[in-house]
């Protein structure tokens, strides 16, 4: 290519080496880029590094680091903010970046809000590590699945209600629906993602219950590992600035758990080949369909800064 400035990606050591979801940046958020990618990890309590050409990949408030960068002439800065399952993080910083990648959908966090910022745009988290990529060529079919319903992790305890969660177990237990579950006693303390992943693409259906928030990367798990996931609608899923920008997705959504016998037993009339073949076909067009839409950001950020 013409341009062969390197996309600087800037994370503290101790995100990156835990952040679940790192490996689906690098295989299908940045995969579009005809540029390379220098990932950078900075010691915690290092001074974080002074150069144009970079994506700040962190959890909260950058908004200092940035302007230290403007300070110094540097240019072409975005950000990944990750987290914010709330909406609740202080977001006015956005203003100091050329453009803002997020997690989370909330649609008034993707007003460009002046300043530097052209675009916001929401992102998947993505499959985690340890369960992707998983090429589609080498998945079970549905037929060769042998857990028909299957969840795996965190439902709640004493000091923590999670209301979804609950009814997902409630629905399954009043209607005795077959499942294999497989519950925690809290977040990471269940199925290590080697396990958990074999349990996942050997099954027909993910059931995928909000969590702190209606978004969870189990979804994004059981479509990279081609189980159907089945899941409360929100608008995020069918918002074309979020999951729908290809269309609404084809895997099954629901009003409620209450609804998930009538789901299972409407599913078994269908070829549930074609529609896992159909999902894979979908969730295969979307993570290119991003890989572009983000390429082409970045690129236009390289071409600003010129």
């Amino acid at each position: 290519m013409d341009d062969p400035r390197p996309l600087n990606l800037i994370w503290r050591r101790g995100v990156l080496d835990t952040f679940l979801e790192s490996r689906f940046i690098r295989h299908v958020v940045l995969s579009g880029l005809g540029r390379p990618v220098r990932w950078t990890a900075v010691e915690d309590q290092a001074e974080l590094p002074v150069l144009s050409d970079v994506l700040i990949c962190s959890f909260g408030d950058t908004g200092e680091y940035i302007r230290g960068l403007r300070r110094q002439g540097c240019r072409n800065i975005g950000v990944f903010h990750f987290g914010d399952e709330n909406g609740s993080d202080v977001t006015a910083f956005y203003a100091e970046a050329d453009y803002v990648f997020r997690h989370y959908y909330f649609p008034g966090r993707l007003m460009p809000p002046g300043g530097h910022c052209r675009q916001v745009v929401w992102l998947p988290n993505g499959w985690a590590a340890g369960v992707g990529p998983a090429p589609a060529g080498r998945q079970l079919s549905y037929s060769e699945r042998r857990h028909g319903v299957f969840f795996a992790g965190y439902a709640g305890g004493e000091d923590r209600v999670l209301d979804e969660r609950e009814a997902m177990l409630a629905a399954l237990k009043t209607h005795q629906i077959p499942a294999t579950v497989i519950l925690s006693t809290g977040f990471a303390q269940g199925l290590g993602a080697a396990s958990y992943a074999a349990y996942m693409a050997d099954a027909r259906h993910a059931l995928v219950p909000a969590g702190n928030s209606p978004e969870t990367i189990r979804l994004y798990d059981a479509l990279e590992l081609g189980a159907l996931p089945i899941i409360v609608e929100r608008p995020w899923l069918t918002a074309a600035d979020g999951l729908g920008a290809l269309g609404p997705p084809p895997f099954p959504m629901i009003a409620s758990w209450q609804e998930l016998p009538q789901t299972l037993a409407s599913l078994e009339g269908l070829d549930g080949e074609v529609l896992r073949q159909q999902v894979g076909m979908w969730w295969t067009a979307l993570k290119a369909h991003i890989a572009a839409d983000c390429a082409a950001v970045i690129d236009r950020a390289f071409e600003d800064a010129d």
